[in-house]
């Protein structure tokens, strides 16, 4: 293996654990939202209010987005060849997270409702999905552990995707799947919500019958 071959290997693998990283963060703070919105009420100022849950949203969202973006830069045929991805955990962890993500941009998820809580329990479940990836599949045992013999850590380790590319290609088609639905999920949505906004006034649609009428007056 190169020196570089061995450097990229190394940044694919680190931008994927940052990934896993991220979702735990945004995991954290939707599950702190509670704290947050204690300090928000103790806050007197408007503007140290609005500044605070800004940064709340920019926080929560923000690392919800990039781990989401990192889980579906990771999932690919060449990349799970490379490093280690805890099969099936962490890209179907990548699904939930993408889920959630279509829920908040789609829907009123920003007060405490139902939208509320299917979002957050997917965010919830998205993190919770790359941990089991992480700790029991990619940074299992090794064999320096006795307990690396048994059944259980061989065969969860035996899902890792460098070592495993019957289950890396099976996982593959079916988030690649589950994405495609949720892209077009989206889509629909986005197109629904452009088709009830509001055409500019100065649009020919929206021309009124007053106006109409002076404009057959002109042309008279």
């Amino acid at each position: 293996m190169t020196n570089v071959k061995a450097l990229e290997i190394w940044t694919a693998q680190t931008l994927c654990d940052v990934g896993i990283l991220l979702s735990i963060v945004s995991l954290l703070l939707h599950l702190g939202r509670p704290y947050f919105e204690r300090i928000l009420g103790r806050l007197t100022l408007r503007v140290a209010a609005d500044v605070w849950w800004l940064m709340y949203v920019i926080l929560s969202d923000g690392s919800l987005f990039i781990a989401m973006l990192l889980g579906f830069w990771a999932l690919n045929l060449d990349l799970m060849a490379d490093i280690k991805i805890g099969l099936p955990f962490v890209p179907l962890g990548t699904v939930a997270l993408a889920a959630a993500l279509v829920v908040k941009v789609f829907s009123n998820s920003e007060d405490v409702n139902c939208s509320y809580c299917v979002a957050t329990g997917l965010v919830i479940l998205g993190g919770l999905l790359n941990v089991i990836g992480y700790v029991f599949v990619m940074e299992g045992p090794g064999e320096e552990y006795g307990v690396a013999k048994s059944q259980f850590w061989q065969t969860l380790v035996s899902w890792r995707s460098n070592v495993n590319p019957e289950l890396a290609s099976k996982t593959f088609y079916i988030t690649t799947a589950l994405l495609l639905i949720l892209l077009i999920v989206a889509c629909v949505k986005g197109l629904r919500l452009l088709s009830t906004l509001p055409r500019p006034s100065g649009s020919r649609g929206d021309t009124t019958s007053h106006d109409l009428e002076m404009e057959q007056h002109v042309q008279a």
